[in-house]
Parts: C-alpha cells; structure tokens; sequence
C-alpha cells in the first residue's frame, strides 16, 4: 500500500520543476494526479512518463492559472477523469526580476502577484467544492523562504511569497471552523534545484559555480533537490498530516534557523 492511496491530486505547474516532482512521488505512492501546466505539449509528455511507470494515474491539464476560466475547465477535467479531486498543490509560480522598489516595474509586480499569489486565491476557491465533496482533503501551497525572509532585490517575489504564506493560515482557519476535514499548509523551500533558480546560478558563469555559491549560503552546505521538497508535499497530503493544519514548513537546509 502507497501513503496516498486513494487520494486524488490536482498540481498545477506539473510540466517541470517541483510540480513534476510531486507528481511522479505522488502517483509513485498511490494518488491519482492531474497535472496542469500552461506548456501543454510539456505537461502531456510528463503525464505519458509517469503513466508508463503507473498506468492510469496521470491525466494532464494545459492551464493557465491567471484564467479563472481555465481553472473552471481544468478542475471540473480532473475531477471526472479521477473521480473527484481531494488533493490541492498549487505549485505554479514564477521568480520574477532581480528588482528593488526603485527599479520594479508595475507590469512585472502585477505579473509576480497574478501568478504567484492571485491564482491561489482564485483557484482554491474554485476547488473547495471538489475538496468538500472528497474529504479528508488537503491544500498544498508552495511558497519559499522568500516569504520569510525579505531581501532588497526580491521585491515581488518576497511580497507575493509572504502573501502565500498568510492566505493558506486564513484558508487553514476557514476549514477548521467550518468544520471541513480539510487541511491547509504552506511550504517553504530554499534554493532548490529547479529551472526558477537558474537565473542566480548562471549570474557567477557556470550553473555549477553559482550553486556553490548559493549552497555556500546554508547551513547542510547544499542546495535543495526536488525530492527533499516533495517527501515534505506527500507527508501534508496523506492522512499522516490529518491533525496539522495552517503550518509552515521549512524546507531550507537550516537557513531560517539562524
């Protein structure tokens, strides 16, 4: 028997990156999983991967989480082809420019927000339906140390991180009082190995010299693998994590701990 046996995944930013991750560990143990993305061509090819390992338990989603009407479409999708959906990851996010108040654009801070925090909001809300009818349910949301810890240049990016963070204690405070077996968690990891990082690391030259340097910044003295994140994402949505809710969880080699 798998942790997640029976449960019933929706990942949004499936096609690469954390969401894959999730996605493969997931079906790996036992969760049905529709995975969206909105690289449809990208997102279809990891769903046929993972099916070729585990027939049957991926189906993808071509979805841009800035339409609330894709998320309409994309949910009511997964929903039939897994029979209801009982897990929510919204993973899909963006890094955004190395920018200050100063130098910021308007156009690229409203791009951060719609992506990274906005399509939360409009997408848990269109889930909760899905999730009440398939309880006991989770909500899964990925945010990052940045939404902890503030750095100059960051500026969207830490803004709409730290939103992640408080929009999922309120969700988690919601469901509790409402008297949903629904939780509601957020997670928060360090540089992790992924394509959002890429930027950072090919700053110093080479993408080997620029994870030294960020892994320099750690205290376990390396950055963060996929997997480590997504040991962290299968614990919140199995029934181990039933009594846990409005949680933040570190991912971060130490980092927060100083």
């Amino acid at each position: 028997m798998g942790r997640l046996d029976g449960k019933k995944a929706f990942i949004t930013g499936g096609a690469q990156g954390l969401g894959r991750c999730f996605a493969e560990m997931f079906a790996a143990e036992g969760a049905s999983v529709a995975i969206t993305d909105v690289q449809g061509d990208a997102v279809q090819k990891t769903a046929e991967e993972i099916n070729q390992k585990h027939p049957g338990k991926a189906f993808a989603f071509m979805h841009d989480v800035t339409s609330k009407e894709e998320w309409e479409t994309s949910l009511a999708g997964a929903a039939d082809a897994m029979g209801g959906i009982s897990v929510l990851v919204n993973n899909a996010g963006i890094g955004g420019a190395l920018a200050n108040i100063e130098t910021e654009t308007w156009e690229m801070y409203r791009k951060v927000m719609d992506i990274d925090l906005d399509a939360i909001f409009v997408g848990t809300q269109l889930a909760m339906p899905y999730l009440k009818d398939n309880q006991p349910g989770s909500i899964i949301n990925i945010s990052s140390i940045a939404g902890v810890r503030a750095d100059g240049n960051f500026l969207s990016y830490n803004v709409a991180k730290a939103g992640v963070r408080m929009i999922s204690k309120s969700i988690a405070l919601h469901c509790a009082r409402a008297g949903y077996q629904i939780t509601c968690n957020s997670i928060h990891p360090v540089f992790t190995r992924t394509a959002i990082i890429e930027p950072m690391t090919l700053m110093t030259g080479s993408q080997e010299e620029g994870e030294a340097k960020l892994a320099r910044q750690i205290p376990l003295k390396r950055i963060g693998e996929p997997s480590d994140i997504g040991y962290m994402a299968i614990y919140l949505a199995s029934d181990e994590s039933k009594f846990i809710t409005g949680g933040e969880f570190m991912a971060d080699g130490g980092m927060t701990a100083r």
